[in-house]
């Protein structure tokens, strides 16, 4: 299956890879400092592995029914709505902590702690989406000659 693959594949594979990366920093920002949790934690984490799944499955549809198959490109759609919703969820939550690390409270040690984390996090479900952007306009699997 994986000498079928074409770059579109390849980049759906990365972008899978990426989510689960930010799924584990995203936890790991929920549990870096006792003062900054993530209220909604397993719901972002549920949705970034439901993401990552969806990123894998058009490897899968594009090996079997052909390229820009309907189940292919749904689950890109999918995927890029729920890595985007991840983001914001996670970003609405750390909005208090960022303004005061960047003013009053720039000595908090913790804080910045759980925002380098986060940022690493958000890295990886932004170039998550754009690799599923991307991937979305090339073909998953070699053409048969």
């Amino acid at each position: 299956m994986l000498k079928k693959l074409s770059l579109g594949g390849y980049l759906c594979a990365l972008a899978a890879v990426l989510g689960l990366a930010g799924a584990v920093l995203t936890i790991a920002s929920g549990f870096v400092s006792a003062d900054n949790p993530l209220s909604n934690l397993p719901v972002i984490a549920a949705a970034v592995f439901a993401g990552a799944v969806l990123s894998a499955l058009p490897i899968v549809t594009s090996t079997r029914f052909g390229n820009f198959d309907l189940i292919g490109s749904a689950s890109i759609i999918a995927a890029i709505a729920l890595y985007c919703y991840a983001f914001g969820a996670a970003v609405s939550q750390r909005v208090m902590l960022i303004a005061g690390l960047f003013s009053f409270n720039s000595g908090n040690a913790a804080g910045w702690n759980v925002f380098y984390v986060s940022v690493g996090a958000w890295a990886c479900l932004l170039v998550g989406c754009l690799m599923l952007i991307v991937s979305g306009f090339l073909r998953s699997a070699k053409e048969n000659a």
